[in-house]
């Protein structure tokens, strides 16, 4: 774990936001030159080298374990949907990074646990992994211009209850926690409140808020926050 408040702490969620900010900004400049599609090409391909690294680095360092090494947690399953929608963007995957995914990886910000040990190596990819997670449903939105569909919210609740049924059954068979749905998590979350299985009835409630008030706001934006200029600064 990672103490909340801390010299870590602050600075993991402020370097990730400066670096994912100018990476936006880069993507920016890149469409007004027709060329954003190989912009998504590249972080398509610099994130599938990086699961092929930090597995390398688990099974070799004698860390990987069936338990809780899968990518069957909620940023897991979010960072799969990354890849997948920066090959093809899919609308129930986009939907669901922007309404739910990027609620866990901000919940992973602020109460950041690491299952595999703490290292520097760990350190710089758990920030980067769960800031993509953030990143790429608001640049979507900003700069490709996809919009929710309507009634979205609902498609994305009950597609995480499929997720949450499919993971639960995971764990049933390989004696995991997965999701954290057989035993809440050990950080202190003010979200996170009560024993199994109590913790996954406050899950379904914070969860539903969540993707309502996310959807409400997103329908409704019409700026752009990487659109941003520093006048002694050439961007494009």
């Amino acid at each position: 774990m990672i103490p909340v408040y801390s010299f870590t702490w602050w600075g993991g969620i402020f370097f990730t936001f400066l670096f994912y900010l100018l990476l936006g900004k880069v993507g920016h400049c890149l469409q007004k030159k027709e060329k954003e599609y190989l912009f998504r090409r590249s972080l398509l391909f610099l994130f599938l080298a990086r699961e092929a690294v930090i597995y390398s680095y688990y099974i070799y360092s004698g860390l990987f374990t069936w338990q809780d090494s899968l990518p069957l947690h909620l940023c897991g399953i979010s960072n799969l949907f990354c890849l997948i929608i920066l090959y093809k963007p899919v609308s129930l995957l986009y939907e669901y990074l922007l309404m739910l995914g990027s609620v866990g990886a901000l919940m992973s910000f602020l109460t950041p646990e690491m299952t595999h040990g703490y290292t520097p190596f760990l350190l710089v990819d758990y920030y980067l992994n769960h800031g993509l997670i953030i990143f790429l449903p608001l640049y979507f939105f900003f700069i490709l211009g996809i919009r929710p569909r309507p009634k979205s919210w609902l498609y994305v609740f009950i597609f995480g209850n499929v997720i949450l049924a499919t993971v639960g059954t995971v764990n049933y068979f390989l004696g995991s926690n997965y999701i954290y749905l057989c035993e809440p998590p050990k950080v202190d979350n003010v979200l996170i409140t009560g024993k199994f299985p109590y913790h996954i009835v406050g899950f379904e409630v914070i969860g539903f808020i969540f993707i309502v008030l996310i959807y409400s706001l997103f329908i409704r934006l019409n700026f752009n926050i990487f659109s941003f200029e520093f006048k002694k600064i050439k961007w494009c």
